[in-house]
């Protein structure tokens, strides 16, 4: 087993990470004894949080389910949480059993929460649009991003790969030595895979997996990408800790994120501007913020990084083929209806929308007329003094008891 187990008192909560993957259910037997000291300690609640697990296997899961059945006799009035992930997909439905067994455990999806579009983004149409949106965007971004810090040689970790276009495109004309992939939609991922192995890339590789709890190694890639990923999640604050987490000191981070109260068209300013900004207002009711990007310098300073530096993705209808741009427009009216669906927005909102980027197509389109959609690009460089690892470092000084084996680290290459 690759694992590590550790218990924090204060919080009266017990944490896993790495592979838990015994032969033999007496392999169990320490972490069993430590579970049963954390349940007799507890006060009102016990939370075992599986959320980094990277594998467990089914006897893992019964001695788990064991402990959870002494616990339940022992200490009936103690409520037990289980957090888990969708990193390993049929764990939910068995933890869910356990769930419906005893009335006082209670389950947490983790990273459910994180993804409240996720179905929306999977539609096969619109994966169609994302590989037009991903060459419009590389068009402009590629004459930049060396001076974010990529070089050749470089082992680069792309947190919310999409498609996985941009890991391929570094290996062609950049030269990196290595690029990872992480996405949470395995609808993009099999794409990603599918490519990599046709072009016989051995120096790309894609995996599930969660951007706010990376089962990746500290200190492990020289450049970490994040491109128009923050502005879908509503916890970007956390993922950008585990994008400094997994960066090596030194290295940099690089992030791209819309300003979408900045784009504009001419001749219909108003209604194209009144358009986005219901657009806006429909994103922030499912946990989005495509206007993240203006905030994309204090987000870099605010994870502590150095050197920060920002450059502007000037996309419009004079650099752009309008054709391409029209369409990926036009796909966000039909992606913005499967969200105003979800949210259950009063029907005004989304015919304010389709209105206001008829508007900014007709823009794109017309001789005389201007449409724009910047993206801001930032980096900076962590510290050779990384002040996550010592907070973590003071967190698990906190931690009492308990027992460790191994790393509990993810394998890459």
């Amino acid at each position: 087993m690759s694992f590590s187990i550790r218990v924090d008192e204060d919080d009266q909560q017990v944490a896993f990470a790495g592979m838990l993957r015994p032969f033999i259910g007496d392999h169990m037997k320490a972490i069993r004894a430590t579970l049963e000291a954390a349940a007799k300690n507890a006060r009102a609640e016990l939370c075992l949080d599986f959320k980094r697990l990277k594998y467990m296997n089914s006897i893992a899961f019964l001695e788990i389910n064991r402990f959870v059945r002494w616990a339940v006799d022992a200490r009936p009035n103690l409520k037990i949480k289980l957090i888990i992930s969708s990193v390993i997909p049929w764990a939910i439905r068995k933890f869910q059993v356990i769930e419906q067994l005893y009335p006082n455990v209670s389950v947490v999806i983790y990273d459910k929460s994180l993804y409240p579009i996720q179905q929306v983004i999977e539609d096969e149409d619109f994966l169609k649009v994302l590989r037009t949106q991903e060459k419009i965007v590389w068009e402009h971004e590629r004459s930049i991003i060396s001076k974010h810090g990529l070089l050749p040689g470089m082992r680069v970790a792309d947190i919310g790969c999409g498609l996985g276009d941009f890991g391929i495109r570094l290996s062609d004309e950049f030269k990196v030595e290595y690029v990872l992939g992480i996405d949470h939609s395995r609808a993009f991922l099999r794409y990603a895979q599918s490519v990599a192995k046709s072009l016989r890339l051995d120096n790309v590789e894609y995996q599930y997996g969660d951007a706010a709890a990376l089962l990746l190694p500290d200190n492990s890639f020289d450049f970490v990408s994040c491109r128009l990923a923050l502005q879908v999640f509503h916890m970007p604050e956390q993922i950008m800790q585990e994008l400094v987490r997994i960066c090596k000191p030194g290295g940099r981070i690089y992030i791209t994120n819309e300003m979408m109260s900045c784009t504009t068209g001419y001749p219909e300013q108003d209604v194209v501007r009144m358009g986005y900004s219901r657009f806006l207002e429909l994103s922030r009711m499912v946990g989005m913020d495509f206007d993240i990007g203006v905030r994309t310098m204090e987000i870099l300073e605010d994870a502590g990084l150095e050197d920060t530096k920002g450059s502007l993705i000037a996309i419009d209808n004079m650099n752009t083929d309008r054709g391409d741009f029209a369409k990926v427009v036009e796909s966000w009216i039909v992606s913005t209806a499967n969200v105003a669906e979800t949210a259950r927005a009063e029907p005004h909102i989304h015919q304010d929308i389709t209105t206001g980027l008829k508007a900014h197509i007709n823009a794109i389109y017309s001789p005389k007329g201007y449409a724009s959609w910047p993206i801001y690009a930032g980096s900076g460089r962590k510290p050779l003094i990384d002040k996550y690892d010592t907070d973590r470092s003071a967190q698990r000084g906190k931690g009492r008891g308990g027992a460790e084996n191994g790393s509990g680290t993810g394998e890459f290459r």
